[in-house]
């Protein structure tokens, strides 16, 4: 979605040109991310910025709430491809739901 504006803004003949892949930190590891490009170079995410090494707490967030509302591995990652354009592999976002483990696990012993 990002890169379709930025493309419908740019007054020469850019377009796009595949992914690159970088490798990001976050509190549950490292992954390998793509993120869309164009051919003149001029595309910068908003969420995932050039040289960007560590993803935000805002994308980690709403992996999180996707999860606890019951959507799949294939269905939070297909929603975050769709709203940010970027992919995350299953691994990924396995990493980052296995964080709400031990709360489920401390929450059950209460109910």
């Amino acid at each position: 979605m990002e890169l379709e504006s930025h493309l419908s803004q740019d007054l020469n003949r850019n377009r796009k040109n595949g992914t690159t892949t970088k490798t990001m930190k976050s509190s549950s590891g490292t992954f390998e991310l793509e993120t869309p490009r164009d051919r003149s170079g001029s595309f910068e995410p908003e969420l995932v910025k050039k040289n960007q090494t560590h993803m935000s707490d805002e994308i980690e967030g709403k992996m999180l709430s996707l999860f606890s509302l019951g959507n799949s591995y294939s269905q939070i990652s297909d929603h975050i491809e769709n709203i940010y354009s970027v992919s995350f592999s299953k691994s990924t976002i396995t990493a980052v739901t296995d964080k709400l483990i031990p709360m489920l696990e401390e929450w059950r012993k209460w109910c």
